[in-house]
């Protein structure tokens, strides 16, 4: 079969690979229809995160069962299906209490698993033709509908993005009328606002970011662009925030205004905000303990590794981050922060976006054959060319 191979830095090749077979009798096998790419598969593009050459990558497949084991009982050939990017099992002492993403019986010894994820289990990525799933039971979404209809998108997102969108909003426990700032408009941030403005209603959601076209995506979902580029970001969300604020209702309370709650849905990899070029771990977090008002809460969603050898900054490189926790306890600051736990939300989001009430494949920026993964991780890499989200079609 056809998989997207890391072939080194900032360099994957697409390959012939030994197919995906059935190893369990409670695994099935996946057509994959749409796979898509996600920023966390930059960080492996950028040698970053233990990824190695040789190893197929990706983690966001939607596809049909093709077969099954003897042992699978709810899903049979021919089910259109999404699969979480976390491997669960469904019945170990992390799944029963709704902990998937730290499933302890797929990656022996640690808590969690992934498709194409380096430390994770060793499970080939979903960027193929054909995929292995792991305890199908627990793990097949079926889905209404047939491959290719207006829903390819929406639903594809369902295996990563969305569900971590929305679970960056319950870490922040997004509730009504609350002002939230997103660091970061990928996918992730994007989704994390749409669902804080959609689903948990907020009032206002900023969302910062320096990319053009990510910043006009985040203004068409509702939010309110904020290009980090022309101003500090903590200054403009201030400012705004005593515009909106400002008058009888809220006399007495400036010291409320800043955010309710802050996202960070960019993670170890964060920019200097003069030089895009330099990263700055610590960037995003001195942001939100200055933006987030006193009782208020964060979510932190972005990946922070358990050590970054690259990084630039010193306490990184071992795992650590400088965070302002003096600020942070004097405000009474609640953080919420991890892998998100996709069986906790997929069936309510799958039945929202089949009742039409979420539509989030509008964040989906390009759809390309199999073949165009090289150049399409390039441009994704680079920001450039509106490479806002990709998702690849290995039957094209």
């Amino acid at each position: 079969m056809r998989a997207v191979v890391l072939s080194g830095e900032r360099e994957v090749s697409v390959e012939t690979v030994p197919d995906a077979e059935l190893e369990a009798a409670t695994d099935a096998l996946l057509r994959v229809t749409s796979s898509a790419i996600c920023g966390t598969d930059l960080h492996f593009y950028d040698g970053r995160m233990g990824a190695e050459p040789g190893m197929v990558i990706g983690h966001e497949p939607l596809g049909v069962v093709q077969e099954i084991g003897n042992a699978v009982v709810s899903v049979k050939p021919g089910d259109r299906v999404v699969v979480p990017t976390h491997i669960c099992c469904g019945f170990c002492a992390s799944c029963v209490h709704g902990n998937s993403g730290a499933c302890l019986t797929n990656n022996p010894g640690r808590a969690g698993a992934a498709y194409g994820y380096p430390g994770m289990g060793g499970y080939r990525g979903t960027q193929t033709e054909l995929v292995r799933v792991p305890f199908a039971d627990a793990n097949c979404l079926r889905l209404p509908g047939e491959p290719g209809d207006e829903f390819e998108h929406d639903f594809v997102l369902l295996a990563d993005a969305l569900p971590t969108g929305y679970h960056a909003t319950t870490l922040a426990d997004v509730t009504a009328g609350d002002a939230v700032a997103v660091y970061g408009a990928g996918a992730v941030g994007l989704l994390a606002a749409y669902c804080a403005l959609r689903l948990r209603g907020a009032a206002v959601v900023y969302v910062v970011d320096r990319v053009p076209e990510r910043l006009e995506k985040a203004g068409e979902l509702g939010a309110t662009p904020i290009d980090y580029t022309i101003g500090d970001p903590v200054a403009q969300i201030s400012e705004q925030q005593s515009r909106r604020r400002k008058g009888a209702a809220w006399r007495g309370e400036q010291a409320l205004n800043g955010v309710d709650c802050a996202i960070d849905a960019v993670g170890f990899q964060a920019r200097d905000y003069e030089d895009p070029s330099i990263e700055d771990p610590r960037r995003i977090v001195r942001d939100l303990a200055q933006l987030v008002k006193p009782t208020g809460r964060l979510g932190i969603i972005g990946v922070f590794p358990a050590q970054d050898p690259q990084s630039s900054d010193e306490l990184a490189r071992d795992g650590h981050l400088d965070v302002p926790w003096g600020q942070l306890f004097a405000k009474g600051a609640t953080i919420g922060m991890g892998r998100d736990h996709d069986e906790r939300y997929n069936d309510f989001l799958r039945d929202l976006i089949a009742a039409d009430r979420l539509r989030p494949g509008q964040i989906v920026s390009h759809r390309l054959p199999l073949e165009r993964a090289p150049d399409a991780y390039r441009r994704f890499d680079e920001r450039t060319d509106g490479y806002l989200k990709i998702v690849l079609d290995p039957t094209a």
